[in-house]
């Protein structure tokens, strides 16, 4: 069973190996109140691991991939013409 996804920034096709959601938190100590107010900055990012034609894993934002095929069938066919 292969997803196939393109990159929309370079074009390129690549077959998803998994897809991972990481999240990050970092703290350090405020300026003048030092550790007892610490300036802290956090986020999330959903991450798809991907293998292109040469077997190189890589990884990428998800948000820049799209699907379009799985098991040699294309998305619109596999919903419908409405994509729903």
């Amino acid at each position: 069973m292969a997803t196939i996804v393109t990159h929309l920034k370079e074009g390129g096709r690549f077959v998803v190996l998994g897809a991972n959601y990481a999240k990050w938190k970092s703290a350090r100590a405020h300026r003048f109140l030092g550790d007892l107010f610490p300036v802290e900055d956090g986020g999330a990012v959903r991450v798809l691991t991907v293998a292109g034609a040469d077997g190189k894993i890589q990884f990428g934002n998800a948000d820049e991939f799209r699907v379009v095929e799985v098991d040699g069938v294309a998305v619109a066919q596999l919903l419908g013409a409405s994509g729903s």
